[in-house]
């Protein structure tokens, strides 16, 4: 348990009291070093945390230089002094971490580097700086690089830099947007025009639509020019099947029809080829049918290939025919279930978690949804929360032996003893 003088420590690093931090060392470095590597908040966050986060440098350089503190050490969200100090637009403290040995390319638990958070922000002096320390303007997360991160909130500027030292300007996977679509879907013309010029291909798909279908939903005349005078294909068509002409029909969006009529193949469906047979037949029940039905048939094809490529054990060709699949029906449970199940069979617990909560959202009573969620749990090593997924599981498919088996090791884990075979779940009750 922590003493007062422990929590004065934090106390004083926050509001910048360096004399205060100075008493409290009482001359005992090595003993004062012990104490700070110990005392943290209920967030994870060390002395040394709290003076990044408030700017406080003359406190940074002397736990680092004087007590030897971690410049690197993280919190419980896997947050530098680094990344602290930019998150509160502090220039000064991170330019002298990184003089200090601070890792420009240390991410935290999300997988965002500093030059992410900075490129959101579109803040050019934190990135020239974080640039200029051997930053990786391809570093990964989730949701892509620090190019994507900047696009998506229409960064110009952050966009420019990151383009001027050679980010790649279609940095996309199976999992992210492109830049140029997020670019698209922010609202940019000038993103969209700084990515072009830079290479970007105005044909990738991104979320199963090219940046000229997707230009045609938002009503984005303008942009729809722009990425046609790039070389972007009028009769390219998304994963559901639809060009972007029947996209704008779809939104109504006048404009981009007249855009798109003369530059489209004639669909051979559609029998009366002119804009008002166009829209005639894309609002009729005829229409609305036939379009529902090329997109089952795409999602049923995409789902095949997810099964069959798990079957072979190809997790990534798996995770993506599933990811396309739920373009079309986000809210099918069993694709849900199968693509949480890839996640956990490439150790990727979080995201095989989000997949298997979203099941037991979509249908609570399959027993499935929740044994997925429980071997996500695990992956995560939280097996009090693993054993009461189980739990639910085994509650809603008593004989099923996998799941008790699960369960029963579950609990083990959690309280650290062997439990009898005869387990049984616990009470669950849905509201």
């Amino acid at each position: 348990m922590d003493t007062p003088s422990d929590i004065l420590i934090l106390k004083a690093a926050a509001s910048g009291n360096l004399q205060l931090l100075k008493q409290l060392a009482a001359g005992d470095v090595l003993g004062f070093l012990e104490k700070c590597k110990r005392v943290k908040d209920c967030e994870g966050l060390t002395a040394l945390h709290h003076a990044a986060a408030a700017g406080n440098i003359q406190i940074c350089n002397y736990l680092i230089q004087n007590v030897k503190v971690n410049i690197n050490v993280k919190t419980e969200k896997g947050d530098t002094p680094l990344l602290l100090a930019i998150k509160g637009r502090h220039l000064p403290t991170a330019t002298y971490l990184t003089q200090h040995g601070a890792n420009a390319n240390e991410s935290d638990f999300k997988g965002m580097t500093p030059l992410h958070y900075a490129s959101e922000k579109g803040d050019k002096r934190f990135m020239q700086l974080l640039i200029s320390q051997g930053a990786d303007v391809e570093a990964l997360y989730e949701y892509g690089t620090p190019l994507q991160a900047a696009a998506h909130l229409g960064k110009i500027e952050a966009v420019r830099m990151l383009l001027d030292n050679s980010a790649n300007p279609n940095s996309a996977s199976q999992f992210s947007i492109s830049p140029l679509m997020l670019s698209v879907r922010a609202h940019s013309t000038e993103c969209l025009e700084l990515l072009l010029k830079a290479g970007a291909d105005p044909n990738i798909s991104s979320c199963g639509l090219t940046p000229l279908a997707r230009a045609a939903i938002e009503d984005e005349t303008q942009y729809m020019k722009v990425l046609l005078n790039a070389g972007s294909n009028p009769n390219g068509v998304d994963l559901a099947g639809w060009t972007p002409l029947e996209h704008a029909v779809l939104a109504c969006n006048l404009a981009g029809i007249e855009l798109l009529f003369p530059l489209t193949s004639q669909i051979p469906s559609i029998p009366d080829w002119s804009i008002a047979g166009i829209l005639d037949y894309i609002h009729s029940k005829i229409g609305k049918e036939q379009g529902e039905l090329k997109r089952k048939e795409n999602f049923q094809l995409l789902k095949k290939r997810g099964e069959e490529a798990f079957k072979k054990k190809d997790y990534v060709n798996a995770l993506s025919c599933y990811t396309q699949a739920l373009f079309l029906f986000p809210k099918d449970a069993i694709v849900l279930s199968n693509r949480s199940l890839c996640w956990a069979c490439l150790n990727d617990g979080n995201n095989a978690l989000c997949d298997a909560e979203a099941c037991v959202e979509l249908r609570p009573e399959w027993p499935k949804a929740h044994y997925r969620e429980g071997a996500a749990w695990t992956l995560l090593k939280n097996y009090s929360m693993a054993s009461e997924a189980f739990s639910k599981a085994l509650k809603l498919d008593p004989e099923n032996k996998e799941i008790h088996k699960a369960f029963k090791e579950a609990v083990e884990a959690e309280f650290g003893i062997e439990v009898s075979d005869n387990i049984r779940a616990i009470n669950v009750t849905f509201s």
